[in-house]
């Protein structure tokens, strides 16, 4: 009896899916961005930022904010459902290359006392900011990065840097049988990165 119940659970499940994949629509098409961006030099890693870089995926083993991989479970197939191949950092309040573009009277007055009202035991946040501190901040702050995989961050269909944050935003939150969907129908076997 068990055995049967199981097989129409499963079926049941399929049917299921069947009825959301026919109700799924997608509507495909090209960002056009205009990005400008401030003379900077050619991006290099700091030792700052890398020292940021290994502490946030390397010794705290930070999940991806999007599918949980941390860099201890990138071999484990289970955890590692988008095949990711290595642990990066995103800048998501500024984007590195736009340091030299940020006005410090503006960022002092508008992200600065977020900041303080974020993270009371921080004293820089509590007072304005210098520009080489906050060009620093862009750089290596753990408040300006995020940990992701590679896919969440790069890949052209589900990377943070090609999609509209609207879309990029909510793939935590998905339902399994959708996110399920979504991954074939972007990544196929998952080697296309």
């Amino acid at each position: 009896m068990g055995k049967h119940s199981n097989a129409s659970r499963v079926v049941h499940d399929q049917l299921g899916t069947q009825a959301v994949v026919k109700d799924i629509h997608e509507n495909r098409r090209q960002l056009d961005e205009r990005a400008f961006y401030p003379a900077h030099d050619a991006r290099k890693e700091s030792k700052e930022y890398a020292k940021v870089h290994k502490k946030l995926c390397i010794e705290e083993d930070l999940p991806c904010l999007v599918c949980g991989v941390r860099n201890s479970t990138l071999g484990d197939v289970k955890k590692n459902r988008y095949h990711a191949r290595a642990m990066e950092t995103h800048h998501h309040v500024i984007e590195w290359a736009l340091a030299n573009a940020i006005d410090v009277e503006r960022f002092n007055n508008t992200l600065r006392p977020n900041l303080a009202s974020r993270h009371k035991d921080e004293p820089m946040y509590q007072r304005d900011m210098t520009a080489q501190e906050i060009h620093d901040w862009v750089d290596h702050s753990p408040d300006n990065l995020w940990v992701l995989c590679d896919v969440h961050h790069r890949h052209k269909f589900l990377g943070i840097h090609e999609l509209s944050y609207p879309i990029w935003g909510a793939q935590d939150l998905l339902k399994p049988d959708f996110e399920d969907y979504v991954k074939k129908q972007v990544m196929g076997d998952g080697n296309d990165l």
